[in-house]
């Protein structure tokens, strides 16, 4: 673990959990500043009704992937290690989920939301699926042929377990090599999931005909009896993109409510789905991965893979109950904007556009965003540890309010 040090100007900014005091980027005696929405963050509901309904949730994380140099510092995203045997990767490949495969790559210049990265190429979080298949030490027994190989793959999982409903939003690039499965998702297991699924095979089979797919998915048990996707099913959807996802960054959105989830891309509603809708807390992931099943993933990939990851942000409740403790009477509620345009931060335009608003930054409050000095950490994390593949399950208390 790295010493603390008073030099804020390598040291990056942690601002969340945002229901708790802000932590400070100095080592300094000086206390924190209070939270900037004590009272919760609200978010507008898709009703065409003329009242204005609004979903309140009491939490926030929020997780600036341009300006962060140091995942291991990270208390927020736990990278997983492990091997899946083709088996239970239900592909002729298993997966091998490694952290070497998460590379964070900032922005060059500090100050900037936009440019490349330090390593070259798109800045951000990057996800690697391999092309070079790991052997694996055991076979699996299940005469696939494969002899127990597996594919190198990314994953990162929230440390939070207690997410109860929300709205969670990730900036991101999805590859443009063929034969990998690109995911941002809610998961409790494999009969309860919220899921953007992105099949990069998909998006070049569509790429000389204007805009891309991508899979929406609500696991459920019926979905686990037909193998798990089931395009016949009221919560599977192969939905057209007005864009193509490989070729730049933008906004996913999914709005998990008790009646209902709603998905967005880039602020434009896409789908809305009411069946099977997931009722326990659990972890929000983001993985990019291939098993080599013609059916889904298809792969493995050629060559090397890579997803780019801008930002994560998520608004929601906690199974543990008990977060409003520390709003007072006329404390602030935040309303959270929504992201209309594309976040793109390549090109000329992208300072500008790669620039989204943090709740975290203090002077939020007066509606600006702070910028992040050379070398910080501008809206970034906590978070520490590696995590294995197993995943628990919880069901806790809930608040959640519409008005």
């Amino acid at each position: 673990m790295p010493s603390s040090t008073t030099n804020t100007r390598n040291t990056p900014r942690r601002l969340l959990l945002l229901t708790t005091l802000l932590a400070t980027t100095s080592a300094l005696a000086t206390p924190p500043p209070p939270p900037p929405c004590p009272c919760g963050y609200t978010i507008n509901s898709t009703t065409t009704s003329p009242h204005h309904h609004h979903a309140l949730f009491t939490q926030a994380l929020e997780s600036d992937f341009l300006h962060m140099h140091n995942l291991s510092t990270d208390h927020i995203w736990m990278p997983q290690a492990c091997n899946v045997t083709p088996a239970l990767a239900r592909g002729p490949y298993g997966k091998a989920s490694r952290v070497e495969n998460v590379v964070p790559n900032p922005v060059l210049r500090g100050w900037d939301w936009g440019g490349e990265g330090v390593r070259g190429g798109d800045p951000g979080l990057e996800l690697w699926v391999r092309g070079e298949l790991v052997e694996s030490e055991e076979g699996d027994g299940s005469g696939s042929g494969s002899g127990g190989r597996m594919v190198g793959m990314s994953e990162i999982v929230t440390s939070r377990m207690d997410v109860l409903y929300g709205s969670w939003r990730v900036g991101m690039k999805v590859t443009g090599v063929g034969g990998t499965c690109g995911a941002f998702f809610f998961y409790v297991d494999d009969e309860r999931e919220i899921d953007f699924e992105f099949l990069s095979r998909q998006q070049l089979e569509r790429s000389a005909g204007g805009g891309g797919v991508v899979n929406l998915v609500l696991q459920s048990p019926e979905s686990a009896q037909q193998g798990y996707v089931d395009p016949g099913s009221a919560d599977f959807s192969l939905q057209d993109l007005s864009f193509q996802p490989q070729e730049g960054y933008h906004e996913y959105r999914f709005d998990w409510l008790p009646d209902r989830v709603d998905f967005y891309a880039d602020g434009v509603l896409l789908r809305t789905m009411r069946d099977n809708v997931p009722n326990k807390a659990g972890k929000t992931h983001l993985s990019h991965w291939s098993n080599g099943n013609e059916g889904w993933s298809g792969g493995p990939p050629e060559q090397d893979a890579v997803m780019v990851v801008s930002y994560v942000k998520g608004y929601f409740n906690s199974s543990e109950g008990g977060e409003m403790g520390v709003c007072e009477e006329g404390g602030r509620v935040c309303e959270v904007p929504d992201q209309t345009v594309a976040p793109e931060v390549r090109g000329n335009e992208g300072n500008r556009t790669g620039r989204t608003m943090f709740f975290g930054n203090e002077s939020v409050i007066s509606g600006t965003v702070n910028e992040p000095k050379k070398g910080e950490g501008g809206g970034v994390l906590g978070g520490r540890g590696v995590v294995g593949c197993g995943l628990l399950s919880v069901v806790g208390f809930l608040f959640f309010e519409v008005w």
